[in-house]
């Protein structure tokens, strides 16, 4: 891919790039109905090795936030997934699956999925947003896949004028004070030249500035975080080598913080 390119060139330095164990289909059975996991896996061969691949990617960074503090995956198309089906592009929710990894095998007793990509992350709450350990905090511009919050853990908010865009990310990020974790969907979508999603005023400046308000938040409240780079689509403005810059400074602020890990079981 593009991005993978970029990164093994070495333009992001102190980061180090490992290939994902794929996920299995007993790991899936926590968030996914066993029809659907066998039509994936028995369907389309390229289709379902590149999916089991990219999940087991999300799963490999959240084992590595424990070890390192931060970490990330280049997997994307994760949080509309429902139990039963795909939607919107997305086969496997691996936000769900990485949260209650975090509960049930590190231990996580707060565990925050901050999701910043263009659309609504409606998969994810339908699947773990009744779980007391689960915090979610949501901030879109576009109301595909949306969801009603039923607790003081959720926060929904959907930005109709760019010039407000940051300061909702930074009441997304007071919600999720607390968490001991966060998983976070790092969507490129609200970009103003994307035409799924883009909101006009929302640059790769604003965008940027956004990864280093979430980083530095992590770093300065010490919250361990791994990321999954969602939503970047191509369009009249927008190649995919600059979908993938879009996503440079998630990963270069992510390398840049330092986190002290927190120790799991």
């Amino acid at each position: 891919s593009p991005l993978a390119k970029i990164l093994a060139s070495g333009e992001v330095p102190g980061i180090e790039i490992l290939s994902p164990l794929p996920a299995t289909r007993d790991e899936l059975l926590a968030i996914h109905d066993p029809k659907y996991l066998d039509q994936i896996i028995n369907g389309d061969a390229d289709l379902a090795r590149s999916i089991l691949a990219s999940t087991g990617g999300v799963r490999d960074a959240l084992d590595a936030m424990f070890v390192s503090g931060r970490a990330g995956s280049l997997s994307s198309g994760l949080h509309h997934a429902k139990r039963g089906h795909e939607d919107g592009f997305c086969y496997i929710n691996g936000l769900a699956l990485a949260a209650l990894r975090a509960i049930n095998f590190h231990k996580v007793k707060k565990v925050g999925v901050l999701d910043l990509d263009a659309h609504c992350g409606g998969g994810t709450f339908s699947m773990v947003g009744d779980n007391e350990n689960v915090f979610i905090a949501d901030v879109s511009c576009n109301g595909y896949d949306s969801w009603k919050p039923t607790s003081e853990r959720h926060f929904l908010e959907i930005v109709g004028d760019a010039s407000d865009y940051l300061n909702a990310v930074k009441r997304s990020l007071t919600h999720l004070a607390g968490i001991d974790a966060m998983i976070y969907n790092a969507g490129m979508d609200p970009f103003e030249d994307c035409d799924t999603g883009g909101l006009q005023g929302i640059t790769r400046d604003v965008l940027a500035e956004r990864e280093q308000l979430v980083a530095q938040w992590c770093e300065d409240t010490q919250t361990p975080a791994m990321f999954v780079l969602a939503g970047g689509y191509g369009g009249k403005n927008l190649d995919l080598e600059g979908v993938a810059r879009l996503h440079l400074p998630t990963i270069r602020e992510f390398a840049r913080v330092v986190i002290e890990p927190k120790k799991s079981n």
